[in-house]
């Protein structure tokens, strides 16, 4: 039962591709050609956060996370990761697809993430906004770490859509011009 739920835990962590190469003991690292990068972030969150409790802050972002893995469930893209209040999903990587397909999907979760804070509360009522950024490109991803692995993407792709986050507006979208192309 142990070693199940395990195994169950690391499904959820790491992708079943680089799982299965784990197993065999190989290192895991993949070039993607082409794949779409989503990032977003809670605006004002270091203030929001200075007047709540940690207890607050955790229940507040477990809530908001588990709403948004729903909503990557919904579009098929891959959770990354989550550091502090950013949140990174990508397209086209681990799963891959035609960059299209990667962009359009990455793009409606975009959307999607946005009417979702619409609704969402802090547990102090305060309305929640965040900005996003989208860009696409190629990627290198793979597991780093042993002793908790993690799934990590990396190359100018990436930085280009965390800069796109960055310079956003709040509850706005900026995508690169490659997003754009494969959009259109």
């Amino acid at each position: 039962v142990e070693k199940h739920s395990h195994g169950d835990l690391l499904h959820e962590m790491l992708p079943s591709r680089a799982l299965r190469k784990l197993e065999k003991g190989e290192v895991v690292v993949e070039s993607f050609n082409s794949a779409t990068i989503f990032f977003s972030d809670i605006v004002g969150y270091t203030n929001m956060v200075s007047t709540m409790s940690p207890l607050q802050v955790m229940t507040m972002l477990n809530s908001f996370y588990s709403e948004m893995d729903r909503l990557t469930a919904k579009h098929k893209v891959y959770k990354v990761e989550t550091i502090g209040d950013a949140y990174m999903v990508s397209g086209g990587c681990p799963d891959r697809c035609p960059p299209c397909e990667a962009a359009e999907k990455v793009a409606c979760f975009a959307l999607d993430a946005i009417e979702l804070v619409k609704n969402f509360e802090a547990p102090d009522g305060t309305k929640l906004f965040i900005r996003a950024g989208l860009n696409s490109g190629p990627v290198v991803a793979g597991v780093v770490g042993t002793q908790r692995p993690h799934y990590a993407l990396f190359g100018d792709s990436v930085n280009t859509a965390s800069r796109m986050e960055s310079t956003s507006s709040k509850m706005r979208i900026q995508i690169s011009e490659s997003t754009f192309d494969l959009l259109i």
